[in-house]
Order: C-alpha cells, then structure tokens, then sequence
C-alpha cells in the first residue's frame, strides 16, 4: 500500500558526470585499440593469396 523511499547511505559517494564521462571514454579508447589489434593479428596470420582458376568450355560461344 504504502511504499517507502529508500535513502542513499549518507557515506555512500554519487559519481560525477565527468568521472561517468572519463569511463565511457577510456572504454571507447580500449574498444577502438582492440579492433586495431585484431585487425593486424588478422592480416599477419592470413595465409597466402593464391590463384583459383575454373575451365569453362562454354563461356565464350561463337
């Protein structure tokens, strides 16, 4: 029926917006460091390129 309001501790410490803001912006900083890194990981331990040809007999008909 009635619903009580709880109160935040009086010790407890609200966060700033500035310390909210340097947090998301050292996790877009990793986030962007780690795709950086897998990107080359990706391109270093790619194998080798290599030709792939198929014979086609009738693909240019005269």
């Amino acid at each position: 029926m009635f619903r009580r309001r709880r109160r935040r501790s009086s010790f407890a410490r609200r966060a700033s917006p500035q310390q909210r803001y340097i947090l998301i912006g050292a996790g877009v900083v990793i986030f962007i460091g780690l795709f950086v890194f897998f990107m080359r990981q990706a391109d270093e331990l790619a194998p080798e390129p290599q030709e792939i040809r198929v014979e086609l007999p009738d693909a240019f008909k005269d």
